[in-house]
């Protein structure tokens, strides 16, 4: 998948993606870019191409996660 199809599915819910962190281990993270959910923010989220920037639900806060790092995305 790739990184316009991932957004398109976070900006219509919450999706799971479960990816490898940079210090190997293997994470769960329950996130979305819906517009209801994310909190407004004051600037634009920045973060490399080969990332993607999203709003982690459970811990309440944006993430950053690596598109090559992504194993399941559901």
């Amino acid at each position: 998948m790739i990184k316009d199809q991932y957004i398109q599915q976070l900006r219509s819910g919450t999706r799971t993606i479960t990816f490898t962190k940079v210090d190997g281990n293997e994470r769960v993270m329950n996130a979305t870019l819906q517009e209801s959910v994310v909190p407004a923010t004051e600037g634009k989220r920045t973060a490399p191409v080969s990332n993607l920037v999203v709003f982690d639900t459970d811990k309440q806060e944006w993430r950053s996660v690596r598109i090559d790092s992504i194993k399941s995305f559901v």
